[in-house]
């Protein structure tokens, strides 16, 4: 077959041919585009439910919504406050001011700068951290030992804590007892991880004020 006789080239030779099958091919592609595109709005509208690890690291299955995200459940709570309480009771001569550097960054800002103030104290009278670390001992608390009561029925949230502060190398009759009563808010968790914050702290067997119970009897 000779080529002006070849039904193919003749067929494509065609500008109007050419055109009608190029306008039908650009609608097909017109018309798929706006599908993909209402399937996507209508996918990204629809609420989805995701996997949410908390900070005592047990996945949770939740609806994306802000609202249920950003709520702390009662493991979460929990696992907050049993780091918070270890960090804020130990009580560490030589760990001290990690210990507090982490505890402020865990309370709301008033809190935080009347903290810093009690523990850096002023020229008339010594901080939390100065009188702490003038006991040169070593000192820890167990988690599991602790002691955890949650109250959600009003807000902020009261958590009270209690447990035992191990002097090491002094054996175990010189544990002493601490409670703390915490009160926490809610928080960005685009700010705070945990999404929770300490808004006010009420100590009982604090090592500051232990400390400075022994100093007349070290007079003495």
């Amino acid at each position: 077959m000779s080529i002006p006789n070849n039904r193919f080239i003749a067929f494509w030779a065609s500008h109007e041919r050419r055109a009608r099958i190029y306008g039908r091919l650009l609608g097909v592609s017109l018309a798929l585009l706006g599908l993909s595109l209402v399937n996507t709005y209508r996918a990204w509208n629809q609420p989805r439910d995701v996997i949410r690890i908390g900070c005592d690291g047990i996945p949770q299955l939740v609806r994306l919504n802000e609202e249920v995200y950003s709520e702390p459940d009662e493991r979460e709570i929990r696992a907050f406050t049993s780091l918070f309480a270890v960090m804020y009771a130990r009580g560490d001569s030589y760990s001290v001011v990690n210990d507090y550097v982490f505890c402020a960054s865990k309370m709301n800002p008033e809190l935080r700068e009347q903290f810093r103030l009690q523990a850096r104290g002023t020229p008339e009278r010594p901080g939390a951290i100065q009188v702490v670390e003038s006991l040169r001992r070593r000192t820890q608390v167990d988690p599991a030992s602790l002691e955890i009561s949650i109250d959600k029925k009003s807000y902020p949230w009261r958590v009270k804590v209690a447990g035992l502060r191990q002097i090491v190398g002094q054996g175990s009759d010189t544990s002493e007892k601490f409670e703390l009563d915490l009160e926490l808010v809610r928080a960005s968790r685009n700010q705070v991880l945990e999404g929770l914050l300490v808004y006010r702290i009420q100590a009982k067997g604090d090592p500051v004020e232990a400390a400075l119970l022994r100093r007349p009897q070290e007079r003495e």
